[in-house]
């Protein structure tokens, strides 16, 4: 009886631990780009210098949800002209295990993108997303992933307002498909886990 008692006491505690998943797991990543451009407009030669860093940071609220946001900035010097966007991006993830530590997972962000651009016009600028990204996560260890995820679908806003001028707007959708020539703005990448 005892065996017995002590075999179903073992199987609740893995059954919970099985259930507990990544609940109340914290995990953080991000992305940063430096780039370089040299352009010739006829004979003049243009310089294009740009610098993006985007943390993110997102808790497991459920086994198998997350949530989180990234902040980010970006800055674009070309020629005379200088761009300067903060972005806030709020999201959710839903994970479904494949098998082992390999996850799938779907995720929904809402991108929002606001600053300014100075030079020979000056102007504000917005930018306002939907965006659906699908994509695999490898748990490597207790504190280190490793992510592969592509845009799926987006819907957009931009609009460009420069200063004591009409304000200049485009939307539009984009969709990509496994079978497309570019597979999405696919993305790797590592998360850490604590």
């Amino acid at each position: 009886m005892k065996k017995l008692f002590l075999l179903g006491a073992f199987a609740l505690v893995c059954l919970f631990s099985n259930a507990q998943g990544l609940q109340g797991t914290w995990f953080a990543g991000g992305s940063f780009a430096v780039q370089s451009d040299k352009m010739y407009a006829g004979e003049v030669e243009v310089k294009a210098d740009t610098y993006t860093v985007m943390p993110l940071l997102g808790k497991f609220i459920s086994p198998n949800v997350a949530i989180g946001g990234a902040l980010g900035y970006s800055s674009t010097k070309a020629g005379d002209d200088k761009t300067n966007l903060f972005t806030v991006m709020p999201l959710a993830r839903k994970y479904w295990n494949v098998t082992g530590g390999l996850y799938f997972f779907g995720q929904a962000a809402l991108p929002v993108s606001f600053g300014n651009s100075k030079g020979n016009v000056e102007r504000d600028v917005l930018g306002v997303s939907f965006a659906l990204s699908p994509g695999f996560d490898l748990i490597v260890n207790s504190w280190l992933t490793v992510e592969a995820s592509f845009g799926l679908a987006s819907v957009g806003y931009n609009s460009s307002k420069p200063k004591g001028g009409k304000t200049n707007s485009s939307w539009g959708i984009n969709g990509n498909t496994i079978g497309a020539a570019e597979f999405g703005d696919l993305s790797v990448g590592v998360k850490f886990l604590f």
